[in-house]
């Protein structure tokens, strides 16, 4: 098998897979088996759909729209004003016109 040195480019014959040394430089370089080439795992699974959009509130204090999550009530991220969440977005769909805080 004719491989190539990771660090000089040199090509060399190895005599199948494990770890061989490179004749010009030294370096050691690993010969894999070829059901994983480059050694590139498989990504993840992307994580499902959700059912729903995440509900959105606008802050009284300074009309700031962002997303929250599954909690009664969330300091605004702009100016802290505490923002009342409950029944916000339960037939899903943009919740921000229908809370608008405490």
């Amino acid at each position: 098998m004719n491989v190539r040195c990771g660090r000089c480019g040199s090509q060399f014959d190895v005599p199948g897979v494990g770890r061989h040394v490179c004749p010009v430089c030294g370096t050691p370089n690993e010969v894999r088996p070829a059901g994983n080439p480059g050694g590139i795992e498989t990504p993840p699974a992307p994580p499902p759909p959700q059912d729903r959009p995440s509900p959105r509130v606008i802050c009284p204090g300074c009309g700031y729209k962002f997303i929250v999550g599954k909690v009664d009530t969330a300091p605004c991220p702009n100016c802290a004003t505490p923002v009342s969440v409950t029944g916000v977005a339960d037939e899903g769909g943009d919740a921000a016109e229908e809370v608008e805080g405490e």
